[in-house]
Order: C-alpha cells, then sequence, then structure tokens
C-alpha cells in the first residue's frame, strides 16, 4: 500500500516535466520564428521610404519612390520640382522666356530723341491699318522734308520718315504707341526695296526691330507693304501734305506673315 501511494507523487513529477516540455519547445519554435523574420519588428519602409526591402518579394517602397531612377528634373523636363535633389539647379527657371535681347540702332534711338522737332506733315491723325489699326502722324527730317514736299523721288540718303503712333480710343487717339521709322541707306543697301532701312522703337525708347526689306530680315513685312507705293519711293504719304501720287495698299504676297506691329492679327484662328 506504501508503494502504491508513490505513484501520484511520481505521476505528478512527470506531468511537470511534460508541461515544462511543452512550453521550452513552443518558445523554442517562437524564438526561431521570430529569427527567421527580421522584419517582423519594424518595418523598414517606415524610417526609409527609398531603402530596399529585403523582406518582401515586391518593394512596397516602389510605388511612392521619390529616389526612383526617373527624376522629375530629367532632360525633359528641367523645370519640374526636384524632391530628392539638395540643390535646385531649376530654380534659376532655365524654362521661363528670356527677355528679348535689345536691338542696336543708333539712327532710330537718335531719331526718337529728336523727330518731335521735325516737320509734322498731317495736323490731323490718319488712321492706319497697316500699323495694328492706329492714328498715326508722320514728320520728315531736313532731308526728307524738301523733296517729300516737292514730290521729288526718290528721297536722297539720309532722309527719314518717322511715323508716331496712338491707340484707337473711342474713334481717336489714345496712349502712345509704337514709332515706325524709315530711313533711306546709301544705294546699294537693298537695291531690290530702293535702299529703304526700317525700325520700330517701343514708347519707352527701346529699339523692338531694325533691318532692311530682305528675305529674312526682322523687317522684311515693312517692305512688302510699301512695295505698293514703289511710284513714290515706297512712301505712301496719304492724309499729308507731301506731294505723292495716290497708291492703294495691295495685298502681300503673305498677308498672314507674322506681323508683329499689328496688335490685332487678321490670320489668326477665330475664337
Amino acid at each position: 500500500m506504501r508503494q502504491l501511494g508513490r505513484w501520484p507523487t511520481v505521476l505528478g513529477l512527470a506531468g511537470l516535466l511534460v508541461v515544462a516540455s511543452a512550453l521550452g519547445l513552443e518558445g523554442a519554435w517562437h524564438g526561431a520564428k521570430k529569427a527567421q523574420q527580421p522584419c517582423a519588428a519594424k518595418n523598414p519602409c517606415a524610417a526609409n521610404p527609398c531603402a530596399a526591402n529585403p523582406c518582401a518579394a515586391k518593394q512596397p517602397c516602389a510605388a511612392k519612390q521619390p529616389c526612383a531612377p526617373k527624376q522629375p528634373c530629367a532632360p525633359k523636363q528641367p523645370c519640374a520640382a526636384q524632391p530628392c535633389a539638395p540643390k535646385q539647379p531649376c530654380a534659376a527657371q532655365p524654362c521661363a522666356a528670356k527677355p528679348a535681347k535689345p536691338v542696336k540702332d543708333k539712327v532710330a534711338e537718335a531719331t526718337f530723341k529728336e523727330y518731335k522737332g521735325w516737320k509734322k506733315v498731317n495736323e490731323k491723325p490718319v488712321m492706319s491699318a497697316t500699323h495694328g489699326n492706329t492714328w498715326v502722324f508722320t514728320y520728315l527730317n531736313k532731308k526728307a522734308e524738301g523733296p517729300a514736299l516737292a514730290g521729288k523721288f526718290p528721297l536722297p540718303a539720309g532722309a527719314i520718315l518717322a511715323k508716331e503712333s496712338f491707340q484707337d480710343a473711342g474713334g481717336k487717339p489714345g496712349a502712345p504707341g509704337t514709332l515706325f521709322i524709315m530711313e533711306k541707306r546709301k544705294k546699294g543697301y537693298d537695291s531690290a526695296n530702293n535702299d529703304w532701312h526700317y525700325a520700330t522703337v517701343s514708347p519707352d525708347g527701346a529699339v523692338a526691330m531694325s533691318g532692311s526689306g530682305k528675305a529674312g530680315s526682322p523687317t522684311q513685312f515693312c517692305a512688302g507693304c510699301h512695295m505698293s507705293a514703289k511710284v513714290n519711293d515706297f512712301v505712301f504719304g496719304n492724309g499729308t501734305i507731301m506731294k505723292v501720287k495716290p497708291t492703294a495698299l495691295q495685298a502681300p504676297a503673305q498677308p498672314c506673315a507674322a506681323q508683329p506691329c499689328a496688335p490685332k492679327q487678321p490670320c489668326a484662328p477665330k475664337k
């Protein structure tokens, strides 16, 4: 009977050993599982969204990758935002419109300062469709004044005509506009266009255009219009006291060519 009394104690100890062993195995299993999951505790994408993810077959950080090879500042988009660049090479705005380089024309610059003291050949403003539908007054320097008033054409080298323009303000001159200049150059300057040189000056005195009537010149279109008045040495003189033969403006060969002096483009697409 005493021997049988020991069995519960033995069995109890054995049971405790089995339970302890089971718990040890489970702890070891969890430890092994944890060792196989180095990313389970921390998210490698949380600290560094651009870092590689060694725990994922596919990169969860690749979808939203500000540092990806495709840079928003690549050549195709040089002015785009650069979230990954410490310095902004696009800050200088290389794609911004560059201001036009100033045009050098000493005669045009001097004319802008002096023409008010020249001979004014029309007291009433003349509406000029070929000069952007503006109101114009024409002035002649000394070399142009005598021959033009007497109707002696062609005008001599050095003759200058300055056409002062004003924006239309309800049927009368309004704000100052462009100053259009014709300067007769020496023979051979542009023989096909009677050796005339053209220039335009903005109200602030800056020369906007300067050139001849030759192909490729920025003022080629000027000669294209004045060619209609070839009988008067390319001078229309309508509405002035200049002695000219009346001439009608003929449509240029390219009526839709760029007209930088006209605020309204007759050939622009209709909205």
